[in-house]
């Protein structure tokens, strides 16, 4: 996946460690990917919904394939005409290619208002399963032949995905008849209950053999065997099996490594994919104490540190095993901490020591509020005079509302503000150690903004955790507190991208400018001395927060997408994937 350059198809020789790049004509990046009849393989797009054919002999795409309207195509199933068949988000639609004419068929959208047809599995005999999310989950089944969707038999209710397996549905950890879809003991050994729950491995199994997960382990029977082989017991840290080779090797995938499991290994070795992707986006910039630049790729579970005297650029590795993406990192004692998407992990790296993520020692995972139901941290972190991190969260999928985080970085400890202004995503949270400042937004994972409800700007007592002053902005969908100014005891807000002072000794907010530009960046630039830089478009905007009075400082050939400030004062902003300095002023 790459937001800039485009679609990266692949190709790794695993014995050799080396890897052809295929940029492709269309697509952000893809989940997507399906070997089918005549040496092509068909990929799933987001975000602009494609069907690209890419032909294996000549290695070239040959085809693209739009899904009108429609930004995603989750996965794959082949149905029994002989088409593809893909779900997609946000019209939660099934679509068929044809694969001699490459036309694509829209086959509906029955589960509405479900954005998501994230799951598609070919049942034997070529029909679909269909598994709509998240609004109002349902199951349905498509027949190639009638074109009509239908519902799922009573025994197959809540089964969301599977595989067929010469006439068998195969799905979690049970077998289907094929016609009747009635559940029926299986016909072939499977690992023994008392070892604990286990599951088939969907995308390791073939007509020819099965594959199946328990824990850790992994075992394989094919036709003819008399009992379960057990190939190996390794955990892989959320990296996952890709495929079984005839030599009997297991090749897989980690965030942007991969790894070669032979016959007796006992742990994992991960290779970085052995080429080079083109440039991504900048998701965030944060400058530390030293003067380096950090930032993260958009969709990147990585860091990179710039050195702006050097121009040394060091990319890392996946800083926890959750996948997903690092929103923002923090600054305490030397060390930086960074808050992710999508596990939501707090986690902790000293740049100064050796890396060493795989066994959690640096960086480490020192909190994690995903087991409290908040996964993205949508309103960044930020450093408190208290010592503390202060982070903003959005609820997990399905789910409307926030949080906010505050985490002691010497030991972990994390306090969790659940819906400090009702049930909305918090958005940004700054403070002056004895209350919050936060925003929020009506959005949500997997869901459309919130009906009925306008975000808020909030003040939390950090004595009582409740809150003591709220303020609600019709006609805009999110409120950011972007920084507390310490000189002027105001608080920079952004409403819908228009900038706004609140005066925390009036509580009341202070008079600016008509004419100061909107913000329309992700990370703010402050050091508490009463200056706040900013992206508007394509400029770099300094705010003097005592004034109100705004100054353009910079222009960017492109939007500014992130604006940070160093100790000495240099300003760097983001713009598309280019990180600049804007040089000071005689």
């Amino acid at each position: 996946m790459n937001e800039h350059s485009g679609c990266e198809l692949i190709f790794i020789d695993f014995e050799n460690d080396k890897a052809e790049v295929y940029r492709a004509p269309a697509g952000a990046g893809s989940w997507a990917l399906m070997e089918v009849p005549g040496d092509r393989l068909v990929v799933g797009t987001f975000y602009d919904g494609a069907f690209m054919v890419f032909d294996l002999k000549k290695k070239e795409f040959v085809k693209v394939s739009k899904f009108p309207g429609e930004s995603y195509i989750w996965n794959l199933a082949m149905g029994k005409d002989g088409r593809v068949y893909g779900g997609t988000y946000g019209g939660g639609k099934l679509g068929a290619l044809d694969l001699n004419t490459y036309e694509v068929e829209d086959c509906g959208a029955p589960a509405p208002p479900n954005l998501y047809l994230r799951y598609v599995s070919a049942l034997p005999g070529g029909r679909i399963l269909c598994s709509f999310i998240q609004e109002k989950p349902i199951t349905l089944i498509y027949d190639p032949v009638t074109k009509k969707f239908e519902n799922v038999p009573k025994s197959i209710e809540g089964v969301t995905m599977g595989t067929s397996w010469n006439g068998l549905f195969l799905a979690g950890s049970s077998v289907y008849e094929g016609k009747t879809l009635e559940r029926i003991d299986p016909p072939f050994p499977v690992p023994s209950a008392e070892e604990g729950k286990w599951s088939f491995d969907l995308r390791l199994t073939t007509n020819d053999a099965i594959f199946f997960r328990q824990g850790n382990t992994l075992y394989r029977w094919a036709k003819g065997d008399k009992d379960l082989s057990k190939l190996v017991s390794i955990d892989t840290r959320s990296g996952s099996y890709a495929a079984y080779t005839s030599k009997g090797w297991l090749v897989g995938l980690r965030g942007q490594d991969y790894f070669v499991v032979k016959p007796g290994d006992i742990d994992l070795k991960l290779r970085p994919i052995p080429a080079e992707s083109g440039p991504r986006l900048t998701h965030f910039l944060r400058v530390d104490a030293k003067n380096r630049i950090w930032g993260g790729p958009t969709f990147g579970q990585t860091l990179f540190r710039l050195d702006p005297n050097t121009k040394e650029v060091i990319n890392t590795g996946c800083v926890c095993d959750a996948g997903g993406e690092v929103y923002d990192v923090a600054f305490f004692d030397g060390k930086v901490y960074a808050v992710a998407y999508a596990g939501g992990d707090i986690v902790e790296y000293d740049p100064e020591k050796p890396w060493d993520q795989w066994n959690n020692v640096n960086p480490r995972v020192i909190a994690d509020v995903g087991d409290r139901g908040y996964i993205r941290p949508i309103g960044g972190v930020r450093l408190g005079p208290d010592g503390k991190l202060y982070s903003g969260w959005m609820a997990k999928y399905g789910t409307y509302g926030g949080a906010i985080a505050i985490t002691d970085p010497k030991t972990g400890e994390t306090e969790v503000i659940e819906n400090p202004l009702g049930e909305q995503a918090v958005s940004d949270v700054v403070t002056d150690g004895k209350f919050a400042y936060l925003g929020t937004s009506l959005s949500g994972n997997g869901l459309p903004n919130k009906k009925g409800e306008f975000p808020k700007f909030g003040i939390i007592d950090l004595s009582t955790k409740k809150p003591v002053f709220e303020k609600v902005f019709e006609n805009v969908s999110q409120v950011r507190a972007l920084a507390y100014d310490p000189i002027s005891k105001r608080v920079a807000l952004s409403v819908g991208g228009r900038i706004m002072l609140f005066d925390t000794k009036i509580r009341g907010f202070a008079k600016l400018g008509e004419e100061t530009p909107a913000l329309s960046c992700y990370s703010i630039g402050t050091l508490g001395d009463g200056k706040l830089y900013y992206g508007s478009e394509n400029s770099v905007v300094a705010l003097d927060i005592t004034t109100g009075k705004a100054e353009q400082i910079a222009e960017a050939p492109s939007k500014v997408t992130n604006v940070a400030v160093g100790p000495d004062g240099t300003v760097y902003f983001s713009s598309d994937v280019d990180v600049w300095a804007i040089r000071k002023r005689n």
